[in-house]
């Protein structure tokens, strides 16, 4: 069974909470989504390994997340099993 992002399918919003300053935060979609020009249209699996870091291989979803007020950037690996409830408090 392939896993699928309850993100990026539109099953689930992903909110979590800046560590700098503890405002919530803004999902920016897929990390691999940023490795170049054509990355939002080529399959995953496409990618090769020299861009993809090996966090990927084991079924997880990788979203970047920035906040809006200081302007922070980070990555949160989604699996089928995250509770994205947890994310927040």
């Amino acid at each position: 069974m392939s896993f699928i992002c309850p993100v990026c399918n539109g099953m689930q919003e992903l909110t979590a909470l800046c560590p700098i300053c503890s405002h919530t935060t803004c999902d920016c979609g897929k990390w691999t989504d940023y490795l170049g020009p054509y990355s939002p249209y080529r399959e995953t699996n496409m990618l090769s390994f020299s861009e993809e870091p090996p966090f990927l291989q084991n079924e997880l979803c990788t979203h970047l997340v920035n906040c809006p007020d200081c302007h922070h950037s980070f990555t949160i690996h989604l699996s089928e099993s995250t509770n994205l409830e947890e994310l927040h408090p």
